[in-house]
């Protein structure tokens, strides 16, 4: 379950790294999640120009940090976004190629707003082109699920490969899908249980579907491992 610190802002957003898509700030904002604020300030010409300024959320605070810092960082959620959903996160597309094998993409979550997002061979672990041409055009029933529960069984051909590692799932293991909808349906992508620590940690594991259809052996050995 993800942390919060409490936070406000008149005018301000925060990017939700599982969605890329950027919240008003309220009263709270999720701890590592790239935020930004804005305020109308007046030059010395009497001008008025809008002013951001961009930070990351920390469990101690804010941090303000410079665009070229937050962008590193929404460098390394974005890689795990696409890692996770196999498409490009919304408002994204590629800027420019370098022929050290770089690829600018350019994150757009408003008209006024921008990142110029860097990743590298060192951070994709490859071939920076040939994972980007893997991808999927960002759909938007893949991420409109907030109502659907996630799902926990166990894996029933062994042929399904975890969206998160892309290694096989063994048959028999648990398992945890994440819903998505295409087409009006729900859907399943599935991920090893240790792939997704982050979600299950400190959920409570009754409000996943098929959790109640588990064996008494599958719940130890879920509690074992240290979820609750």
């Amino acid at each position: 379950m993800a942390e919060w610190i409490e936070y406000a802002s008149d005018w301000g957003y925060w990017v939700n790294p599982d969605t890329f898509r950027t919240p008003r700030i309220k009263k709270s904002v999720r701890v590592g999640s790239v935020l930004y604020t804005k305020q109308r300030e007046t030059l010395d010409t009497g001008q008025q120009i809008i002013a951001t300024t961009y930070g990351v959320a920390y469990e101690d605070g804010v941090r303000v940090m410079d665009k070229r810092e937050v962008s590193k960082i929404l460098a390394k959620q974005m890689l795990d976004y696409m890692h996770t959903k196999k498409m490009y996160p919304p408002n994204t597309k590629i800027k420019k190629s370098y022929a050290n094998g770089s690829v600018d993409l350019e994150y757009a979550p408003s008209e006024y707003d921008s990142f110029l997002v860097r990743l590298t061979p060192e951070l994709v672990n490859g071939n920076v082109d040939d994972f980007l041409y893997d991808l999927d055009d960002f759909r938007e029933d893949a991420v409109d699920a907030s109502d659907e529960k996630w799902k926990i069984e166990a894996a029933k051909s062994g042929r399904a490969s975890c969206r998160t590692c892309d290694t096989l799932i063994a048959k028999g293991e648990l398992r945890l899908g994440e819903p998505s909808l295409f087409e009006g349906h729900v859907s399943y992508r599935w991920h090893h249980l240790n792939c997704m620590i982050r979600i299950l940690q400190g959920m409570d594991l009754n409000l996943l579907e098929g959790y109640d259809t588990l064996s008494e052996e599958q719940r130890v050995e879920l509690k074992r491992q240290g979820f609750q």
